[in-house]
C-alpha cells in the first residue's frame, strides 16, 4: 500500500501524484466514497471509452452500430441505478 502526504488547497482539491496515478490507471473519472472517516477514490473507466470497444471497425452499417452502443449505454446506465437503488 502507497502512502503519501498531499496538501488541500484553498478550493478543497487535492493532486494525486503521478505515479500513483499511472499505477492505478486514473484517467479521468474516479468512484469518491467517504465512510468511517475514510475516502477511498476507485478509478473508472470512461464510459465513452467502454462503449468504443464495442463498435467494429471498418462496419458500414451505422445505424445498426448506433442502436447496439445506445442499448448498451442503457443497460450500463440501468446497472448503475439499480446497484445505487440496492444500497
Amino acid at each position: 500500500m502507497s502512502e503519501v502526504l498531499v496538501k488541500v488547497d484553498r478550493k478543497g482539491r487535492i493532486v494525486i501524484p503521478a505515479g500513483i496515478r499511472r499505477e492505478l490507471g486514473i484517467r479521468n473519472l474516479v468512484k469518491v466514497r467517504v465512510g468511517g472517516g475514510v475516502v477511498t477514490l476507485e478509478p473508472l473507466e470512461d464510459p465513452l471509452r467502454s462503449l468504443e470497444k464495442l463498435v467494429v471497425k471498418g462496419t458500414r452499417d451505422v445505424e445498426r452500430e448506433m442502436r447496439g452502443l445506445r442499448r448498451a449505454a442503457e443497460r450500463e446506465a440501468f446497472k448503475e441505478v439499480s446497484a445505487t437503488d440496492s444500497v
